[in-house]
């Protein structure tokens, strides 16, 4: 049935009743205010990032809008890495960011992004950073620790579950990984029952991708968990793991099956990552993707001074979609993708 557009926020989502989208709507503003309060009350600083900008981000999983020589930003990670590097040590954005083609359930290409990092920290402060902002975001919106989503009743209580993705892709398949070799991502996909077609058979990034696809709904489907461990493949930006050769110093938060935050301690050096750009971009080539411009002034600030700090990105849409019990992006936007 067709709706008339000044219905469109009136009406119950559900044929079933239950909240508008005015009513999810006046929830999502409860819940920004509550982020920002937790943020401001841990003496951090808001800034307002540019939405265009020189470089974009040269991950394959990431397509980004070109406006004339510029980018629509597709996340503020740069700009705050280098307000870091600049002196200010505790910063966070809560902006629109862009990328082209990702439509979805979880997925519109204009979403809101909150950001935060900081300065000389690890991974363990900016995981409770995401565990006690979403807490007190909860907290708001008078919402019980044990919050009904789905079809299911995910446990809030923290501390939340932390888990290795060797041991969350074990878990879900069976299958031992073995450093993330190929033959280790060829087995767990052949374990979960996943089709392989020829010219996947010899693409460990993308049969790595293709698990981690089918295991996700798994994912902190009871409990808030944060994924440890990624292997370095998988990421342009977060530094090693010194403990763990040929891991990343990254997490992952999934809330009921969806991936609500990543972050990563970020690489110090501009030559590594240099070197980090430079494979990612190889890696769009071999897609078949569009050549990216890299944000030449990020890697000027990194060989001015080095980077020591750590940071995490968090989809703010999804995150409201958790707390007011949403399974698609669109019902918690004013405006969807195709409603603009």
């Amino acid at each position: 049935m067709n709706v008339n557009d000044t219905q469109r926020w009136q009406r119950p989502i559900s044929s079933q009743g239950g909240p508008s989208r005015m009513d999810i709507l006046r929830r999502r503003h409860i819940v920004r205010r509550a982020v920002r309060d937790y943020l401001d009350s841990e003496g951090f600083i808001e800034i307002d990032a540019p939405m265009l900008v020189h470089g974009a981000a040269p991950e394959p999983a990431i397509d980004s809008f070109k406006i004339e020589d510029r980018y629509l930003i597709s996340s503020t990670e740069y700009q705050l890495k280098r307000l870091e590097i600049g002196g200010l040590h505790k910063l966070y954005s809560l902006t629109q960011n862009f990328r082209r083609g990702d439509t979805g359930r979880y997925r519109n290409p204009e979403f809101t992004m909150l950001e935060w990092g900081r300065t000389g920290s690890k991974m363990d402060q900016i995981e409770a950073d995401a565990e006690r902002l979403t807490l007190a975001a909860l907290n708001a919106l008078e919402l019980p620790l044990h919050l009904p989503y789905a079809d299911g009743v995910i446990d809030m209580r923290a501390p939340w579950e932390r888990q290795s993705v060797a041991e969350a892709i074990e878990r879900a398949t069976g299958a031992a990984m073995n450093d993330f070799d190929l033959p280790s991502c060829r087995k767990a996909a052949e374990t979960a029952g996943l089709e392989i077609h020829k010219e996947w058979a010899e693409d460990r990034d993308f049969l790595f991708s293709l698990v981690m696809d089918h295991i996700q709904p798994q994912l902190g489907a009871s409990r808030p968990t944060f994924l440890t461990d990624w292997p370095d493949f998988q990421t342009a930006s977060a530094a090693p793991n010194e403990a763990e050769p040929g891991n990343a110093s990254r997490s992952e938060l999934f809330i009921g099956g969806v991936e609500i935050a990543d972050g990563f301690v970020g690489v110090s050096d501009a030559g590594v990552q240099k070197e980090l750009f430079d494979k990612a971009l190889a890696r769009r080539a071999q897609e078949g993707m569009s050549p990216v411009d890299l944000d030449g002034k990020y890697l000027e600030s990194l060989r001015e001074s080095p980077f020591h700090g750590a940071g995490m990105a968090l989809g703010f849409d999804r995150l409201v979609m958790i707390l007011t019990g949403q399974t698609h992006i669109g019902t918690v936007l004013a405006f969807a993708w195709d409603e603009t």
